[in-house]
């Protein structure tokens, strides 16, 4: 008798798991994600931390706005109880964004004209069939027309760990970047036709061993075309060899190993994602790649937080054209304080080191369906950057070719369905300083 009060007072054994609030997802997809299964003896000490992780990864998988969880016995059977708030499950996205880099260049550099912006709608369905099937539709209008579609299929087979993918998408512009001098993108508009015309494909197949691990084999096509005038009198290497036109295939293999607490905005945990990719580019041959980034992040006390995130990327090249050589100062590989330039070439690494005090984190209640609680978190900051940007013939791109830094402070607001927006005053080597405005995390 004394040997099974031990037992009962050292193990929880999980009887049954229940999903309130889920209305589409099929219930066999969301017991994927936890992490135990029902009828399974788990220690008491170590319950609690199960249910969060638990409960982190139903949050993680994006179709909840809130996920909280409890435990209940009734008549002797123990039952998990995940409650949840779903999100709109076609998520129509309007999209006005920059046709710049960021919100600083098209607004100082650009004199934010308005013929610079992008205005379009994505449709997203994030949950197709309740199997979480993805499928994506983007008409995009302004200085860049697009039309994109994508199709996402994370789980095949029955043991919910192979997938598969497809994209397609068109663009077309009547203004390019058609060279880098000063580490400042130079452009060319032309008015009665297009500058530049892009279309790309790819399929991918990916294979998830365990929650945290996913493997990417993805095969890619690519076609641009450009305005004769830019291979003729702007920048004949634009494509390489006086070309107007250039086609690309690509096999690209990606690990992503994704611990953390939140993939939107992250507090604890690591990140790690590298990419192996061979390109063939027409007369150019094979161009094999790597790229690597890396992130840990930890509480260090109450409400405040502390990061670092590595970001590196090599080219094996001898010659690229033009358009190969974004390099440093693109999408997420930008270095705080250098967000006017751009750092071409072959080779870079970034590091990025963050300390973070929330001081707000507030639910707010609406009457509206999907927006029943909408979450508000600010926090404050103070941060510190170095990078290092290769080029081979650097020429008058001063900044290339040396160690770079900066350091600031800032203030991140994170809000409902993955909104983050970044208020930062930076200072840089070359000793200037200015107020930057993001709309995306780090």
């Amino acid at each position: 008798m004394s040997s099974v009060q031990v037992f009962a007072d050292q193990w929880y054994c999980i009887d049954s798991v229940s999903f309130g609030g889920n209305v589409r997802t099929k219930e066999q997809f969301l017991l994927r994600e936890l992490g135990f299964k029902r009828n399974e003896c788990v220690s008491e000490v170590e319950l609690p931390q199960l249910l969060e992780l638990a409960r982190q990864r139903l949050q993680n998988t994006a179709l909840y706005n809130f996920v909280s969880v409890d435990t209940f016995n009734v008549d002797g059977r123990n039952t998990v109880v995940f409650n949840m708030e779903e999100r709109f499950p076609v998520m129509p996205k309007p999209n006005l964004e920059f046709a710049d880099r960021n919100f600083n260049v098209w607004w100082a550099e650009q004199n934010h004209k308005l013929d610079r912006l992008n205005i379009g709608l994505a449709l997203l369905h994030q949950n197709m069939r309740g199997r979480r099937e993805t499928i994506g539709v983007e008409v995009q209008h302004g200085y860049t027309p697009k039309l994109a579609i994508s199709y996402d299929v994370p789980f095949l087979d029955k043991q919910q760990r192979q997938g598969i993918g497809a994209a397609i998408s068109v663009l077309q512009n009547k203004e390019l970047a058609y060279t880098t001098i000063g580490n400042k993108l130079r452009f060319k508009r032309f008015e009665q036709a297009y500058a530049l015309r892009q279309m790309e494909a790819s399929v991918w197949y990916s294979y998830r061993p365990a929650f945290n691990t996913t493997h990417f084999m993805t095969l890619s096509w690519s076609n641009i075309g450009i305005h004769d005038s830019v291979a003729l009198l702007y920048n004949s290497d634009y494509l390489g060899k006086g070309r107007r036109s250039l086609s690309m295939f690509g096999l690209q293999y990606k690990l992503q190993y994704n611990a953390v607490d939140n993939w939107n905005y992250p507090l604890v945990g690591q990140r790690l994602i590298s990419r192996l990719g061979i390109q063939m580019v027409q007369d150019y041959g094979l161009m094999p790649s790597a790229y690597l980034q890396a992130d840990w992040y930890r509480r260090l006390a109450t409400n405040t937080y502390a990061g670092v995130i590595f970001r590196g990327r090599k080219v094996w090249a001898k010659n690229m054209p033009y358009i190969l050589q974004k390099n440093m100062g693109y999408d997420y590989d930008e270095m705080r304080g250098y967000e006017y330039y751009v750092m071409d070439g072959n080779l870079f690494a970034l590091l990025r080191g963050n300390l973070k005090y929330r001081i707000m984190h507030h639910r707010f209640s609406l009457p509206v369906r999907y927006f029943h609680h909408v979450p508000l978190s600010v926090f404050v900051k103070a941060y510190a950057d170095g990078g290092y940007a290769y080029q081979k013939a650097a020429g008058a791109n001063f900044l290339n070719n040396q160690l770079l830094y900066s350091y600031g402070i800032g203030i991140d607001i994170v809000t409902l369905y993955d909104i983050r927006i970044r208020i930062e005053y930076t200072f840089n080597k070359q000793g200037q300083s200015d107020l930057y405005l993001h709309k995306s995390g780090e």
